[in-house]
């Protein structure tokens, strides 16, 4: 008789996918850089992170001259640092938003400093400007929020989030995020200085609204 124990499987066997009422949360590899090129071939999102910053560099090799092959190398490297290796190193986990019956890539979320020790990791997340005030991105956090909560076991969600960002605060309240504090100057970026809000969400805070999940 085989007494082996099955193994568990988990979200590392094989990518996770989420679903709403209008958008697919799903795995983005180097195969979907052309979906990634109308998302990060914008020239605001190319230049931005999500998050407090909007400040890491896209870095292509600088001996390409021909200005559309630097663009592809630099969505190529974004896709392979934010997406891919964090998942394959298991130390984070980012979606691409997708809407339904659709290729077109409207933005990206996860989480990172996925801490497993202590049930925290942080949330990041970014839509293209076009698809903003259109509850698209509330939509997919309500699904991601309830992932990371029941499938990645997490007990604390936290987001950092630059003070000047009203709406980014007001959005993640109303998911159900609280107020923990802000870090004076926490950040320097284009020649100043940037306070950055903390806001958490626990397990026992209950899920974010039902009508954001299918």
């Amino acid at each position: 008789m085989n007494n082996d124990v099955p193994r568990r499987i988990t979200m590392f066997d094989r990518f996770p996918a989420l679903s709403t009422k209008r958008l697919q949360l799903r795995e983005v590899t180097l195969q979907d850089m052309d979906a990634a090129a109308e998302l990060y071939g914008n020239s605001v999102m190319m230049k931005t992170r999500p998050g407090p910053s909007k400040h890491m560099p896209i870095q292509a090799n600088k001996e390409s001259r021909e200005p559309r092959f630097q663009e592809r190398e630099a969505i190529a490297y974004r896709i392979q640092e934010w997406f891919m290796t964090p998942y394959q190193e298991q130390r984070g986990i980012r979606f691409g938003i997708y809407l339904n019956n659709s290729n077109r890539m409207i933005g990206s979320c996860g989480f990172s400093h996925w801490d497993k020790t202590h049930y925290k990791a942080e949330l990041v997340y970014e839509l293209h400007p076009e698809y903003r005030k259109r509850g698209f991105l509330k939509e997919a956090l309500g699904a991601l929020i309830n992932f990371g909560f029941n499938t990645m076991e997490l007990n604390r969600i936290e987001a950092r989030i630059e003070s000047s960002n009203q709406a980014d605060q007001r959005m993640l309240l109303s998911l159900g995020f609280r107020h923990e504090g802000v870090e004076r100057e926490a950040e320097f970026a284009d020649g100043k200085f940037i306070d950055i809000v903390w806001l958490s969400m626990l397990k026992s805070d209950g899920p974010p609204p039902v009508h954001l999940v299918k």
